[in-house]
């Protein structure tokens, strides 16, 4: 089983390297890992160059947005699932994908499997358990990174652009919402999320603007 990790990033130098290497030094043995950036000028794509030999893909050119970038990262996927791994953000640890592979192996039938998140602010770390799954009329119940989705879904079902900060909670509630036991919460910490400032911040404050007009 493969597992595709796309990295979407634009100018951000001070904290791609730290996602990669969360990337390339996962201990399961079946990585695709792909970088979409968004045209970078402070540095961003000599970084990724410097990592290229371990990239199956990468590209960095004009987008627009992050769900946009995200669609070109699904559209050249080749792995069974694929976690979005936004610039900023990293695993939990080096051996938490092959945990993941074998809840999903073990549980073959979902199409969205997500963990718990560790959100990372300037005053510490708080661990946040995903909500129960009931909550997908409300909210999106999980951290996006720490959730991986069946890739065969996500290429019939790309991301909305016209929600320009909720189109995974839009693509989330389309399935989970028709039928619950499309998901499967997976009971460990997948990844740490930076809270404090990035674009995963900006989208979370900004969600609810949108989120109710689906």
């Amino acid at each position: 089983m493969k597992i595709s990790i796309v990295t979407v990033c634009y100018n951000a130098v001070s904290v791609i390297e730290n996602t990669i290497l969360s990337v390339i030094n996962q201990t399961y043995p079946d990585i695709e890992y792909i970088i979409i950036d968004g045209g970078s000028t402070d540095g961003t794509v000599e970084i990724i160059e410097k990592y290229s030999d371990r990239l199956a893909y990468w590209v960095s050119e004009p987008d627009n947005g992050i769900y946009d970038a995200m669609n070109k990262g699904i559209k050249v996927v080749t792995g069974d699932y694929i976690n979005f791994m936004n610039a900023g953000d990293t695993f939990i640890n080096t051996e938490i994908i092959a945990s993941v592979a074998l809840y999903i192996e073990l549980n073959p039938d979902k199409k969205i499997y997500y963990g718990d998140s560790t959100y990372l602010y300037p005053y510490g770390k708080i661990i946040v358990p995903a909500l129960p799954i009931d909550t997908i009329k409300d909210r999106l119940p999980y951290c996006h990174q720490s959730s991986f989705v069946d890739a065969k879904l996500a290429k019939e079902k790309p991301f909305n652009c016209s929600f320009r900060y909720c189109a995974d909670y839009k693509f989330a509630y389309d399935v989970i919402g028709a039928n619950k036991q499309n998901a499967l919460h997976i009971p460990v910490n997948i990844v740490v999320y930076e809270a404090s400032d990035g674009i995963s911040s900006r989208m979370l404050k900004s969600t609810f603007r949108e989120m109710y007009r689906i």
